[in-house]
């Protein structure tokens, strides 16, 4: 269905005709799907048109809008994944590219508030110059640094920087209706120290283990938690990318990579780096995770996945020490050298060895920037069957009986053979945890359905049958209604809390959830 020109016209009065298109080449790029979920479709269904809000107020008019002409609209930001597609004809597409204002940097009271498209290497370089660091989404650093924008908000820096359910504070939002909400602190005193009132809390309401993935309405600010950061102001990165690096790791600073007899010395070593808080960061790369960063072509990836691969004795991990000064640098240095002596920790032979490679991890990892050489290769795409619970050990239980499977499809010959070691992951100095099953493809139909109409179904089983908790890829009517029946009726609670709030399904909720008859 295309647009009457009436209604055509009411968004153009809004917003200007400079940020409102119905042309179709203008709508088919927010259709394309990646090669990592383009299974057999290349192309999702076309949106009516596209709008460019500059505001709040602007997003509630087009939101309002929608409502009266009976339209759904799909808010995204930076659009990284599948979660900004329609599901159907009668969608309009809410870019949000031009609110990309950071609003405010409190040192003082150590927030930041942002807009949606202010990205995650935006608003570190910038808090780097005043001694401060922030989370960073895992999927990259070209990521909104909105912590309720991203899936579940997890990143590299979780370890010492927490994720977004965790850093979310004071939030604006405009509801499925209309309305501007301002949550916490920032609906009472125009502050946003305080996600939590004072008065009655929302945050639980609009997001949960992951955010509602553009199903009930829209973010147009939040403030997030910033931490502090004993590093250098800026790096002196020298080159051209793909190789491109510091010329020297910052001093106080050390990269390392290694990898352990057995899951239980991996578990138990990462528990001892957590109550002894020696990490800024701690990940849980495996080798064909740690050669794809690194790599700077595919045959390289693939010369380093087997030199690498001829060392790892088991499960491994990368971990990043920094030091306020000398002396707490070398204290926490001797501490991880007890714990690996402890745990039959070793560092793998050349990795890390040459200066310069080992500050080029260190700055491709502390800024998440290396995300994109594992997800989007021509040797293939990255794909994960995500973990994720409040028991680190749980979530790593899950992901081994996942790639018991992933062996399957490896001897089909529909992934590639690149080991079943998990990747798994400490936040919050071992408060949280997180796990995926590195699945390394081709995209194509017959790859994708087995990975669909097989693998997935399999390890939701799994999860259900032994009890592991809901995974982070539970989002949608027909996850939610595999795993609410065993917690609690969530997905019940969910859709009143829908049907409450977005009466007439204006907030396409595809990747959330939706309101049914019966409800």
């Amino acid at each position: 269905m295309a647009l009457a020109k009436g209604q055509y016209a009411a968004f153009e009065d809004v917003l200007g005709p400079e940020n409102i298109s119905a042309d179709p080449v203008i709508l088919y790029p927010y259709s394309w799907r990646s090669g990592l979920y383009a299974g057999v479709d290349k192309f999702t269904p076309r949106f009516e048109a596209a709008v460019l809000p500059g505001s709040a107020e602007e997003v509630q008019a087009v939101v309002r809008l929608c409502n009266r002409f009976g339209l759904q609209f799909k808010a995204s930001s930076t659009g990284w994944g599948p979660y900004n597609d329609a599901s159907g004809p009668g969608v309009i597409k809410i870019d949000l590219r031009r609110m990309n204002r950071i609003v405010e940097i409190n040192e003082t009271n150590m927030y930041a508030v942002v807009e949606p498209y202010v990205v995650g290497a935006q608003l570190q370089a910038e808090l780097m110059k005043r001694g401060l660091n922030c989370n960073q989404c895992g999927a990259g650093t070209n990521c909104s640094a909105l912590p309720i924008a991203a899936h579940q908000g997890i990143g590299h820096m979780s370890q010492s920087a927490s994720y977004g359910e965790r850093n979310q504070l004071a939030l604006e939002w405009v509801t499925p209706e209309g309305d501007i909400i301002r949550l916490g602190s920032l609906g009472s005193s125009d502050e946003w120290f305080c996600g939590d009132g004072p008065g009655p809390s929302l945050r639980g309401l609009v997001r949960g283990s992951v955010v509602p993935l553009g199903g009930l309405g829209v973010y147009t600010k939040a403030a997030t938690k910033i931490y502090h950061w004993p590093g250098p102001p800026t790096f002196p990165v020298e080159g051209v990318s793909p190789r491109y690096a510091p010329s020297r790791a910052p001093v106080n600073f050390s990269i390392g990579f290694y990898s352990f007899p057995s899951m239980d010395k991996l578990d138990e070593a990462q528990r001892k780096i957590g109550e002894s808080e020696i990490a800024l960061e701690l990940m849980g790369f495996n080798a064909a995770m740690a050669s794809a960063n690194m790599a700077t072509s595919n045959e390289e990836d693939v010369r380093l996945f087997k030199e690498f691969s001829k060392y790892v004795q088991g499960p491994c991990f990368m971990i990043i020490i920094a030091g306020n000064s000398a002396d707490d640098f070398r204290y926490k240095m001797m501490v991880l050298e007890q714990i690996l002596v402890e745990t039959g920790g070793k560092a793998i032979p050349k990795l890390l060895d040459d200066p310069r490679v080992a500050a080029a991890c260190m700055w491709r990892w502390l800024r998440s920037s290396a995300s994109i050489r594992e997800v989007f290769r021509a040797s293939g795409c990255f794909g994960g069957e995500v973990g994720g619970t409040d028991l680190f050990r749980l979530m790593a239980d899950y992901i081994f009986e996942t790639g018991k499977m992933k062996g399957d499809l490896i001897e089909r010959g529909l992934v590639y053979d690149d080991g079943i070691s998990p990747f798994t992951q400490s936040f919050e100095h071992g408060h949280f945890g997180h796990g995926e099953l590195l699945i390394r493809y081709m995209p194509n139909p017959t790859t994708f359905m087995a990975l669909v109409g097989e693998f997935l179904p399999q390890a939701n089983e799994t999860a259900v049958r032994d009890h592991f908790g809901v995974p982070g890829h539970v989002f949608g009517d027909a996850a939610h209604e595999i795993y609410g029946p065993h917690c609690s009726n969530y997905h019940l609670w969910l859709r009143r809390i829908k049907g409450a709030f977005d009466p007439k399904g204006a907030s396409e909720g595809s990747h959330y959830i939706t309101v049914k008859d019966e409800q």
